[in-house]
């Protein structure tokens, strides 16, 4: 078997963006330690790396089999090999003074099938961004993913919990006929959506 080395992060059996996401809690909350992370493809492999690189760890990759063992290095120090559960990491979170304004329940143009698959992966990426956005508004169909039985709840929660102001619009949510169904933010109106798009800097998706 592979020798691994310091904080082990096993996402075999996980597409991207989950190995780099995992690996980058570590490195969040591990800075000055050895990061070995085991993914089984070849663009996990490739995005771990280019990950690594970008935080300035040397990374070298070995491979058994179908599985890739990605070890990062921070510099040239010396650590001790250890083993940690991630999930026992806590993640902290910084809001920033960006706005989303999201228009639709899917992500992009085109498929709207591959746009809501696209939306899922987004939601994940932004609850593990460094800086979070200090609003998210919801108007016309993207207000269907802050209500019950959303497949995004789960990560629109984690962002509220991170101070978040989230807030959708209640002309849509009656248009929608799930006024009823919010279960996560507050109810907003077109009003101060317009003042907050006027005089903050605001991301359309």
């Amino acid at each position: 078997m592979n020798s691994t080395k310091g904080i082990i992060v096993d996402v075999r059996g996980s597409l991207c963006p989950k190995p780099v996401i995992e690996t980058k809690q570590v490195v969040d909350k591990a800075p000055g330690e050895v990061i070995t992370t085991i993914v089984d493809n070849e663009v996990s492999r490739d995005n771990v790396e280019k990950f690594g690189v970008s935080k300035g760890y040397s990374v070298t990759i070995a491979q058994e089999g179908k599985d890739f063992y990605l070890t990062l290095v921070p510099g040239d120090m010396n650590h001790n090999d250890v083993t940690v559960n991630i999930d026992t990491l806590q993640e902290s979170a910084h809001v920033g003074n960006r706005v989303l304004l999201m228009t639709k329940d899917y992500l992009g143009e085109g498929s709207e099938e591959l746009g809501r698959n696209l939306m899922k992966t987004f939601w994940t990426c932004v609850v593990e961004a460094d800086v979070k956005p200090k609003t998210i508004y919801f108007i016309n169909s993207a207000v269907k993913m802050v209500v019950t039985d959303s497949v995004h709840l789960d990560n629109l929660k984690e962002l509220a919990k991170a101070g978040v102001d989230i807030a959708a619009c209640g002309i849509c949510l009656d248009y929608y006929g799930v006024k009823d169904q919010v279960d996560v933010g507050t109810i907003t109106n077109l009003y101060a959506i317009t003042d907050s798009l006027m005089n903050e800097a605001v991301v359309k998706l």
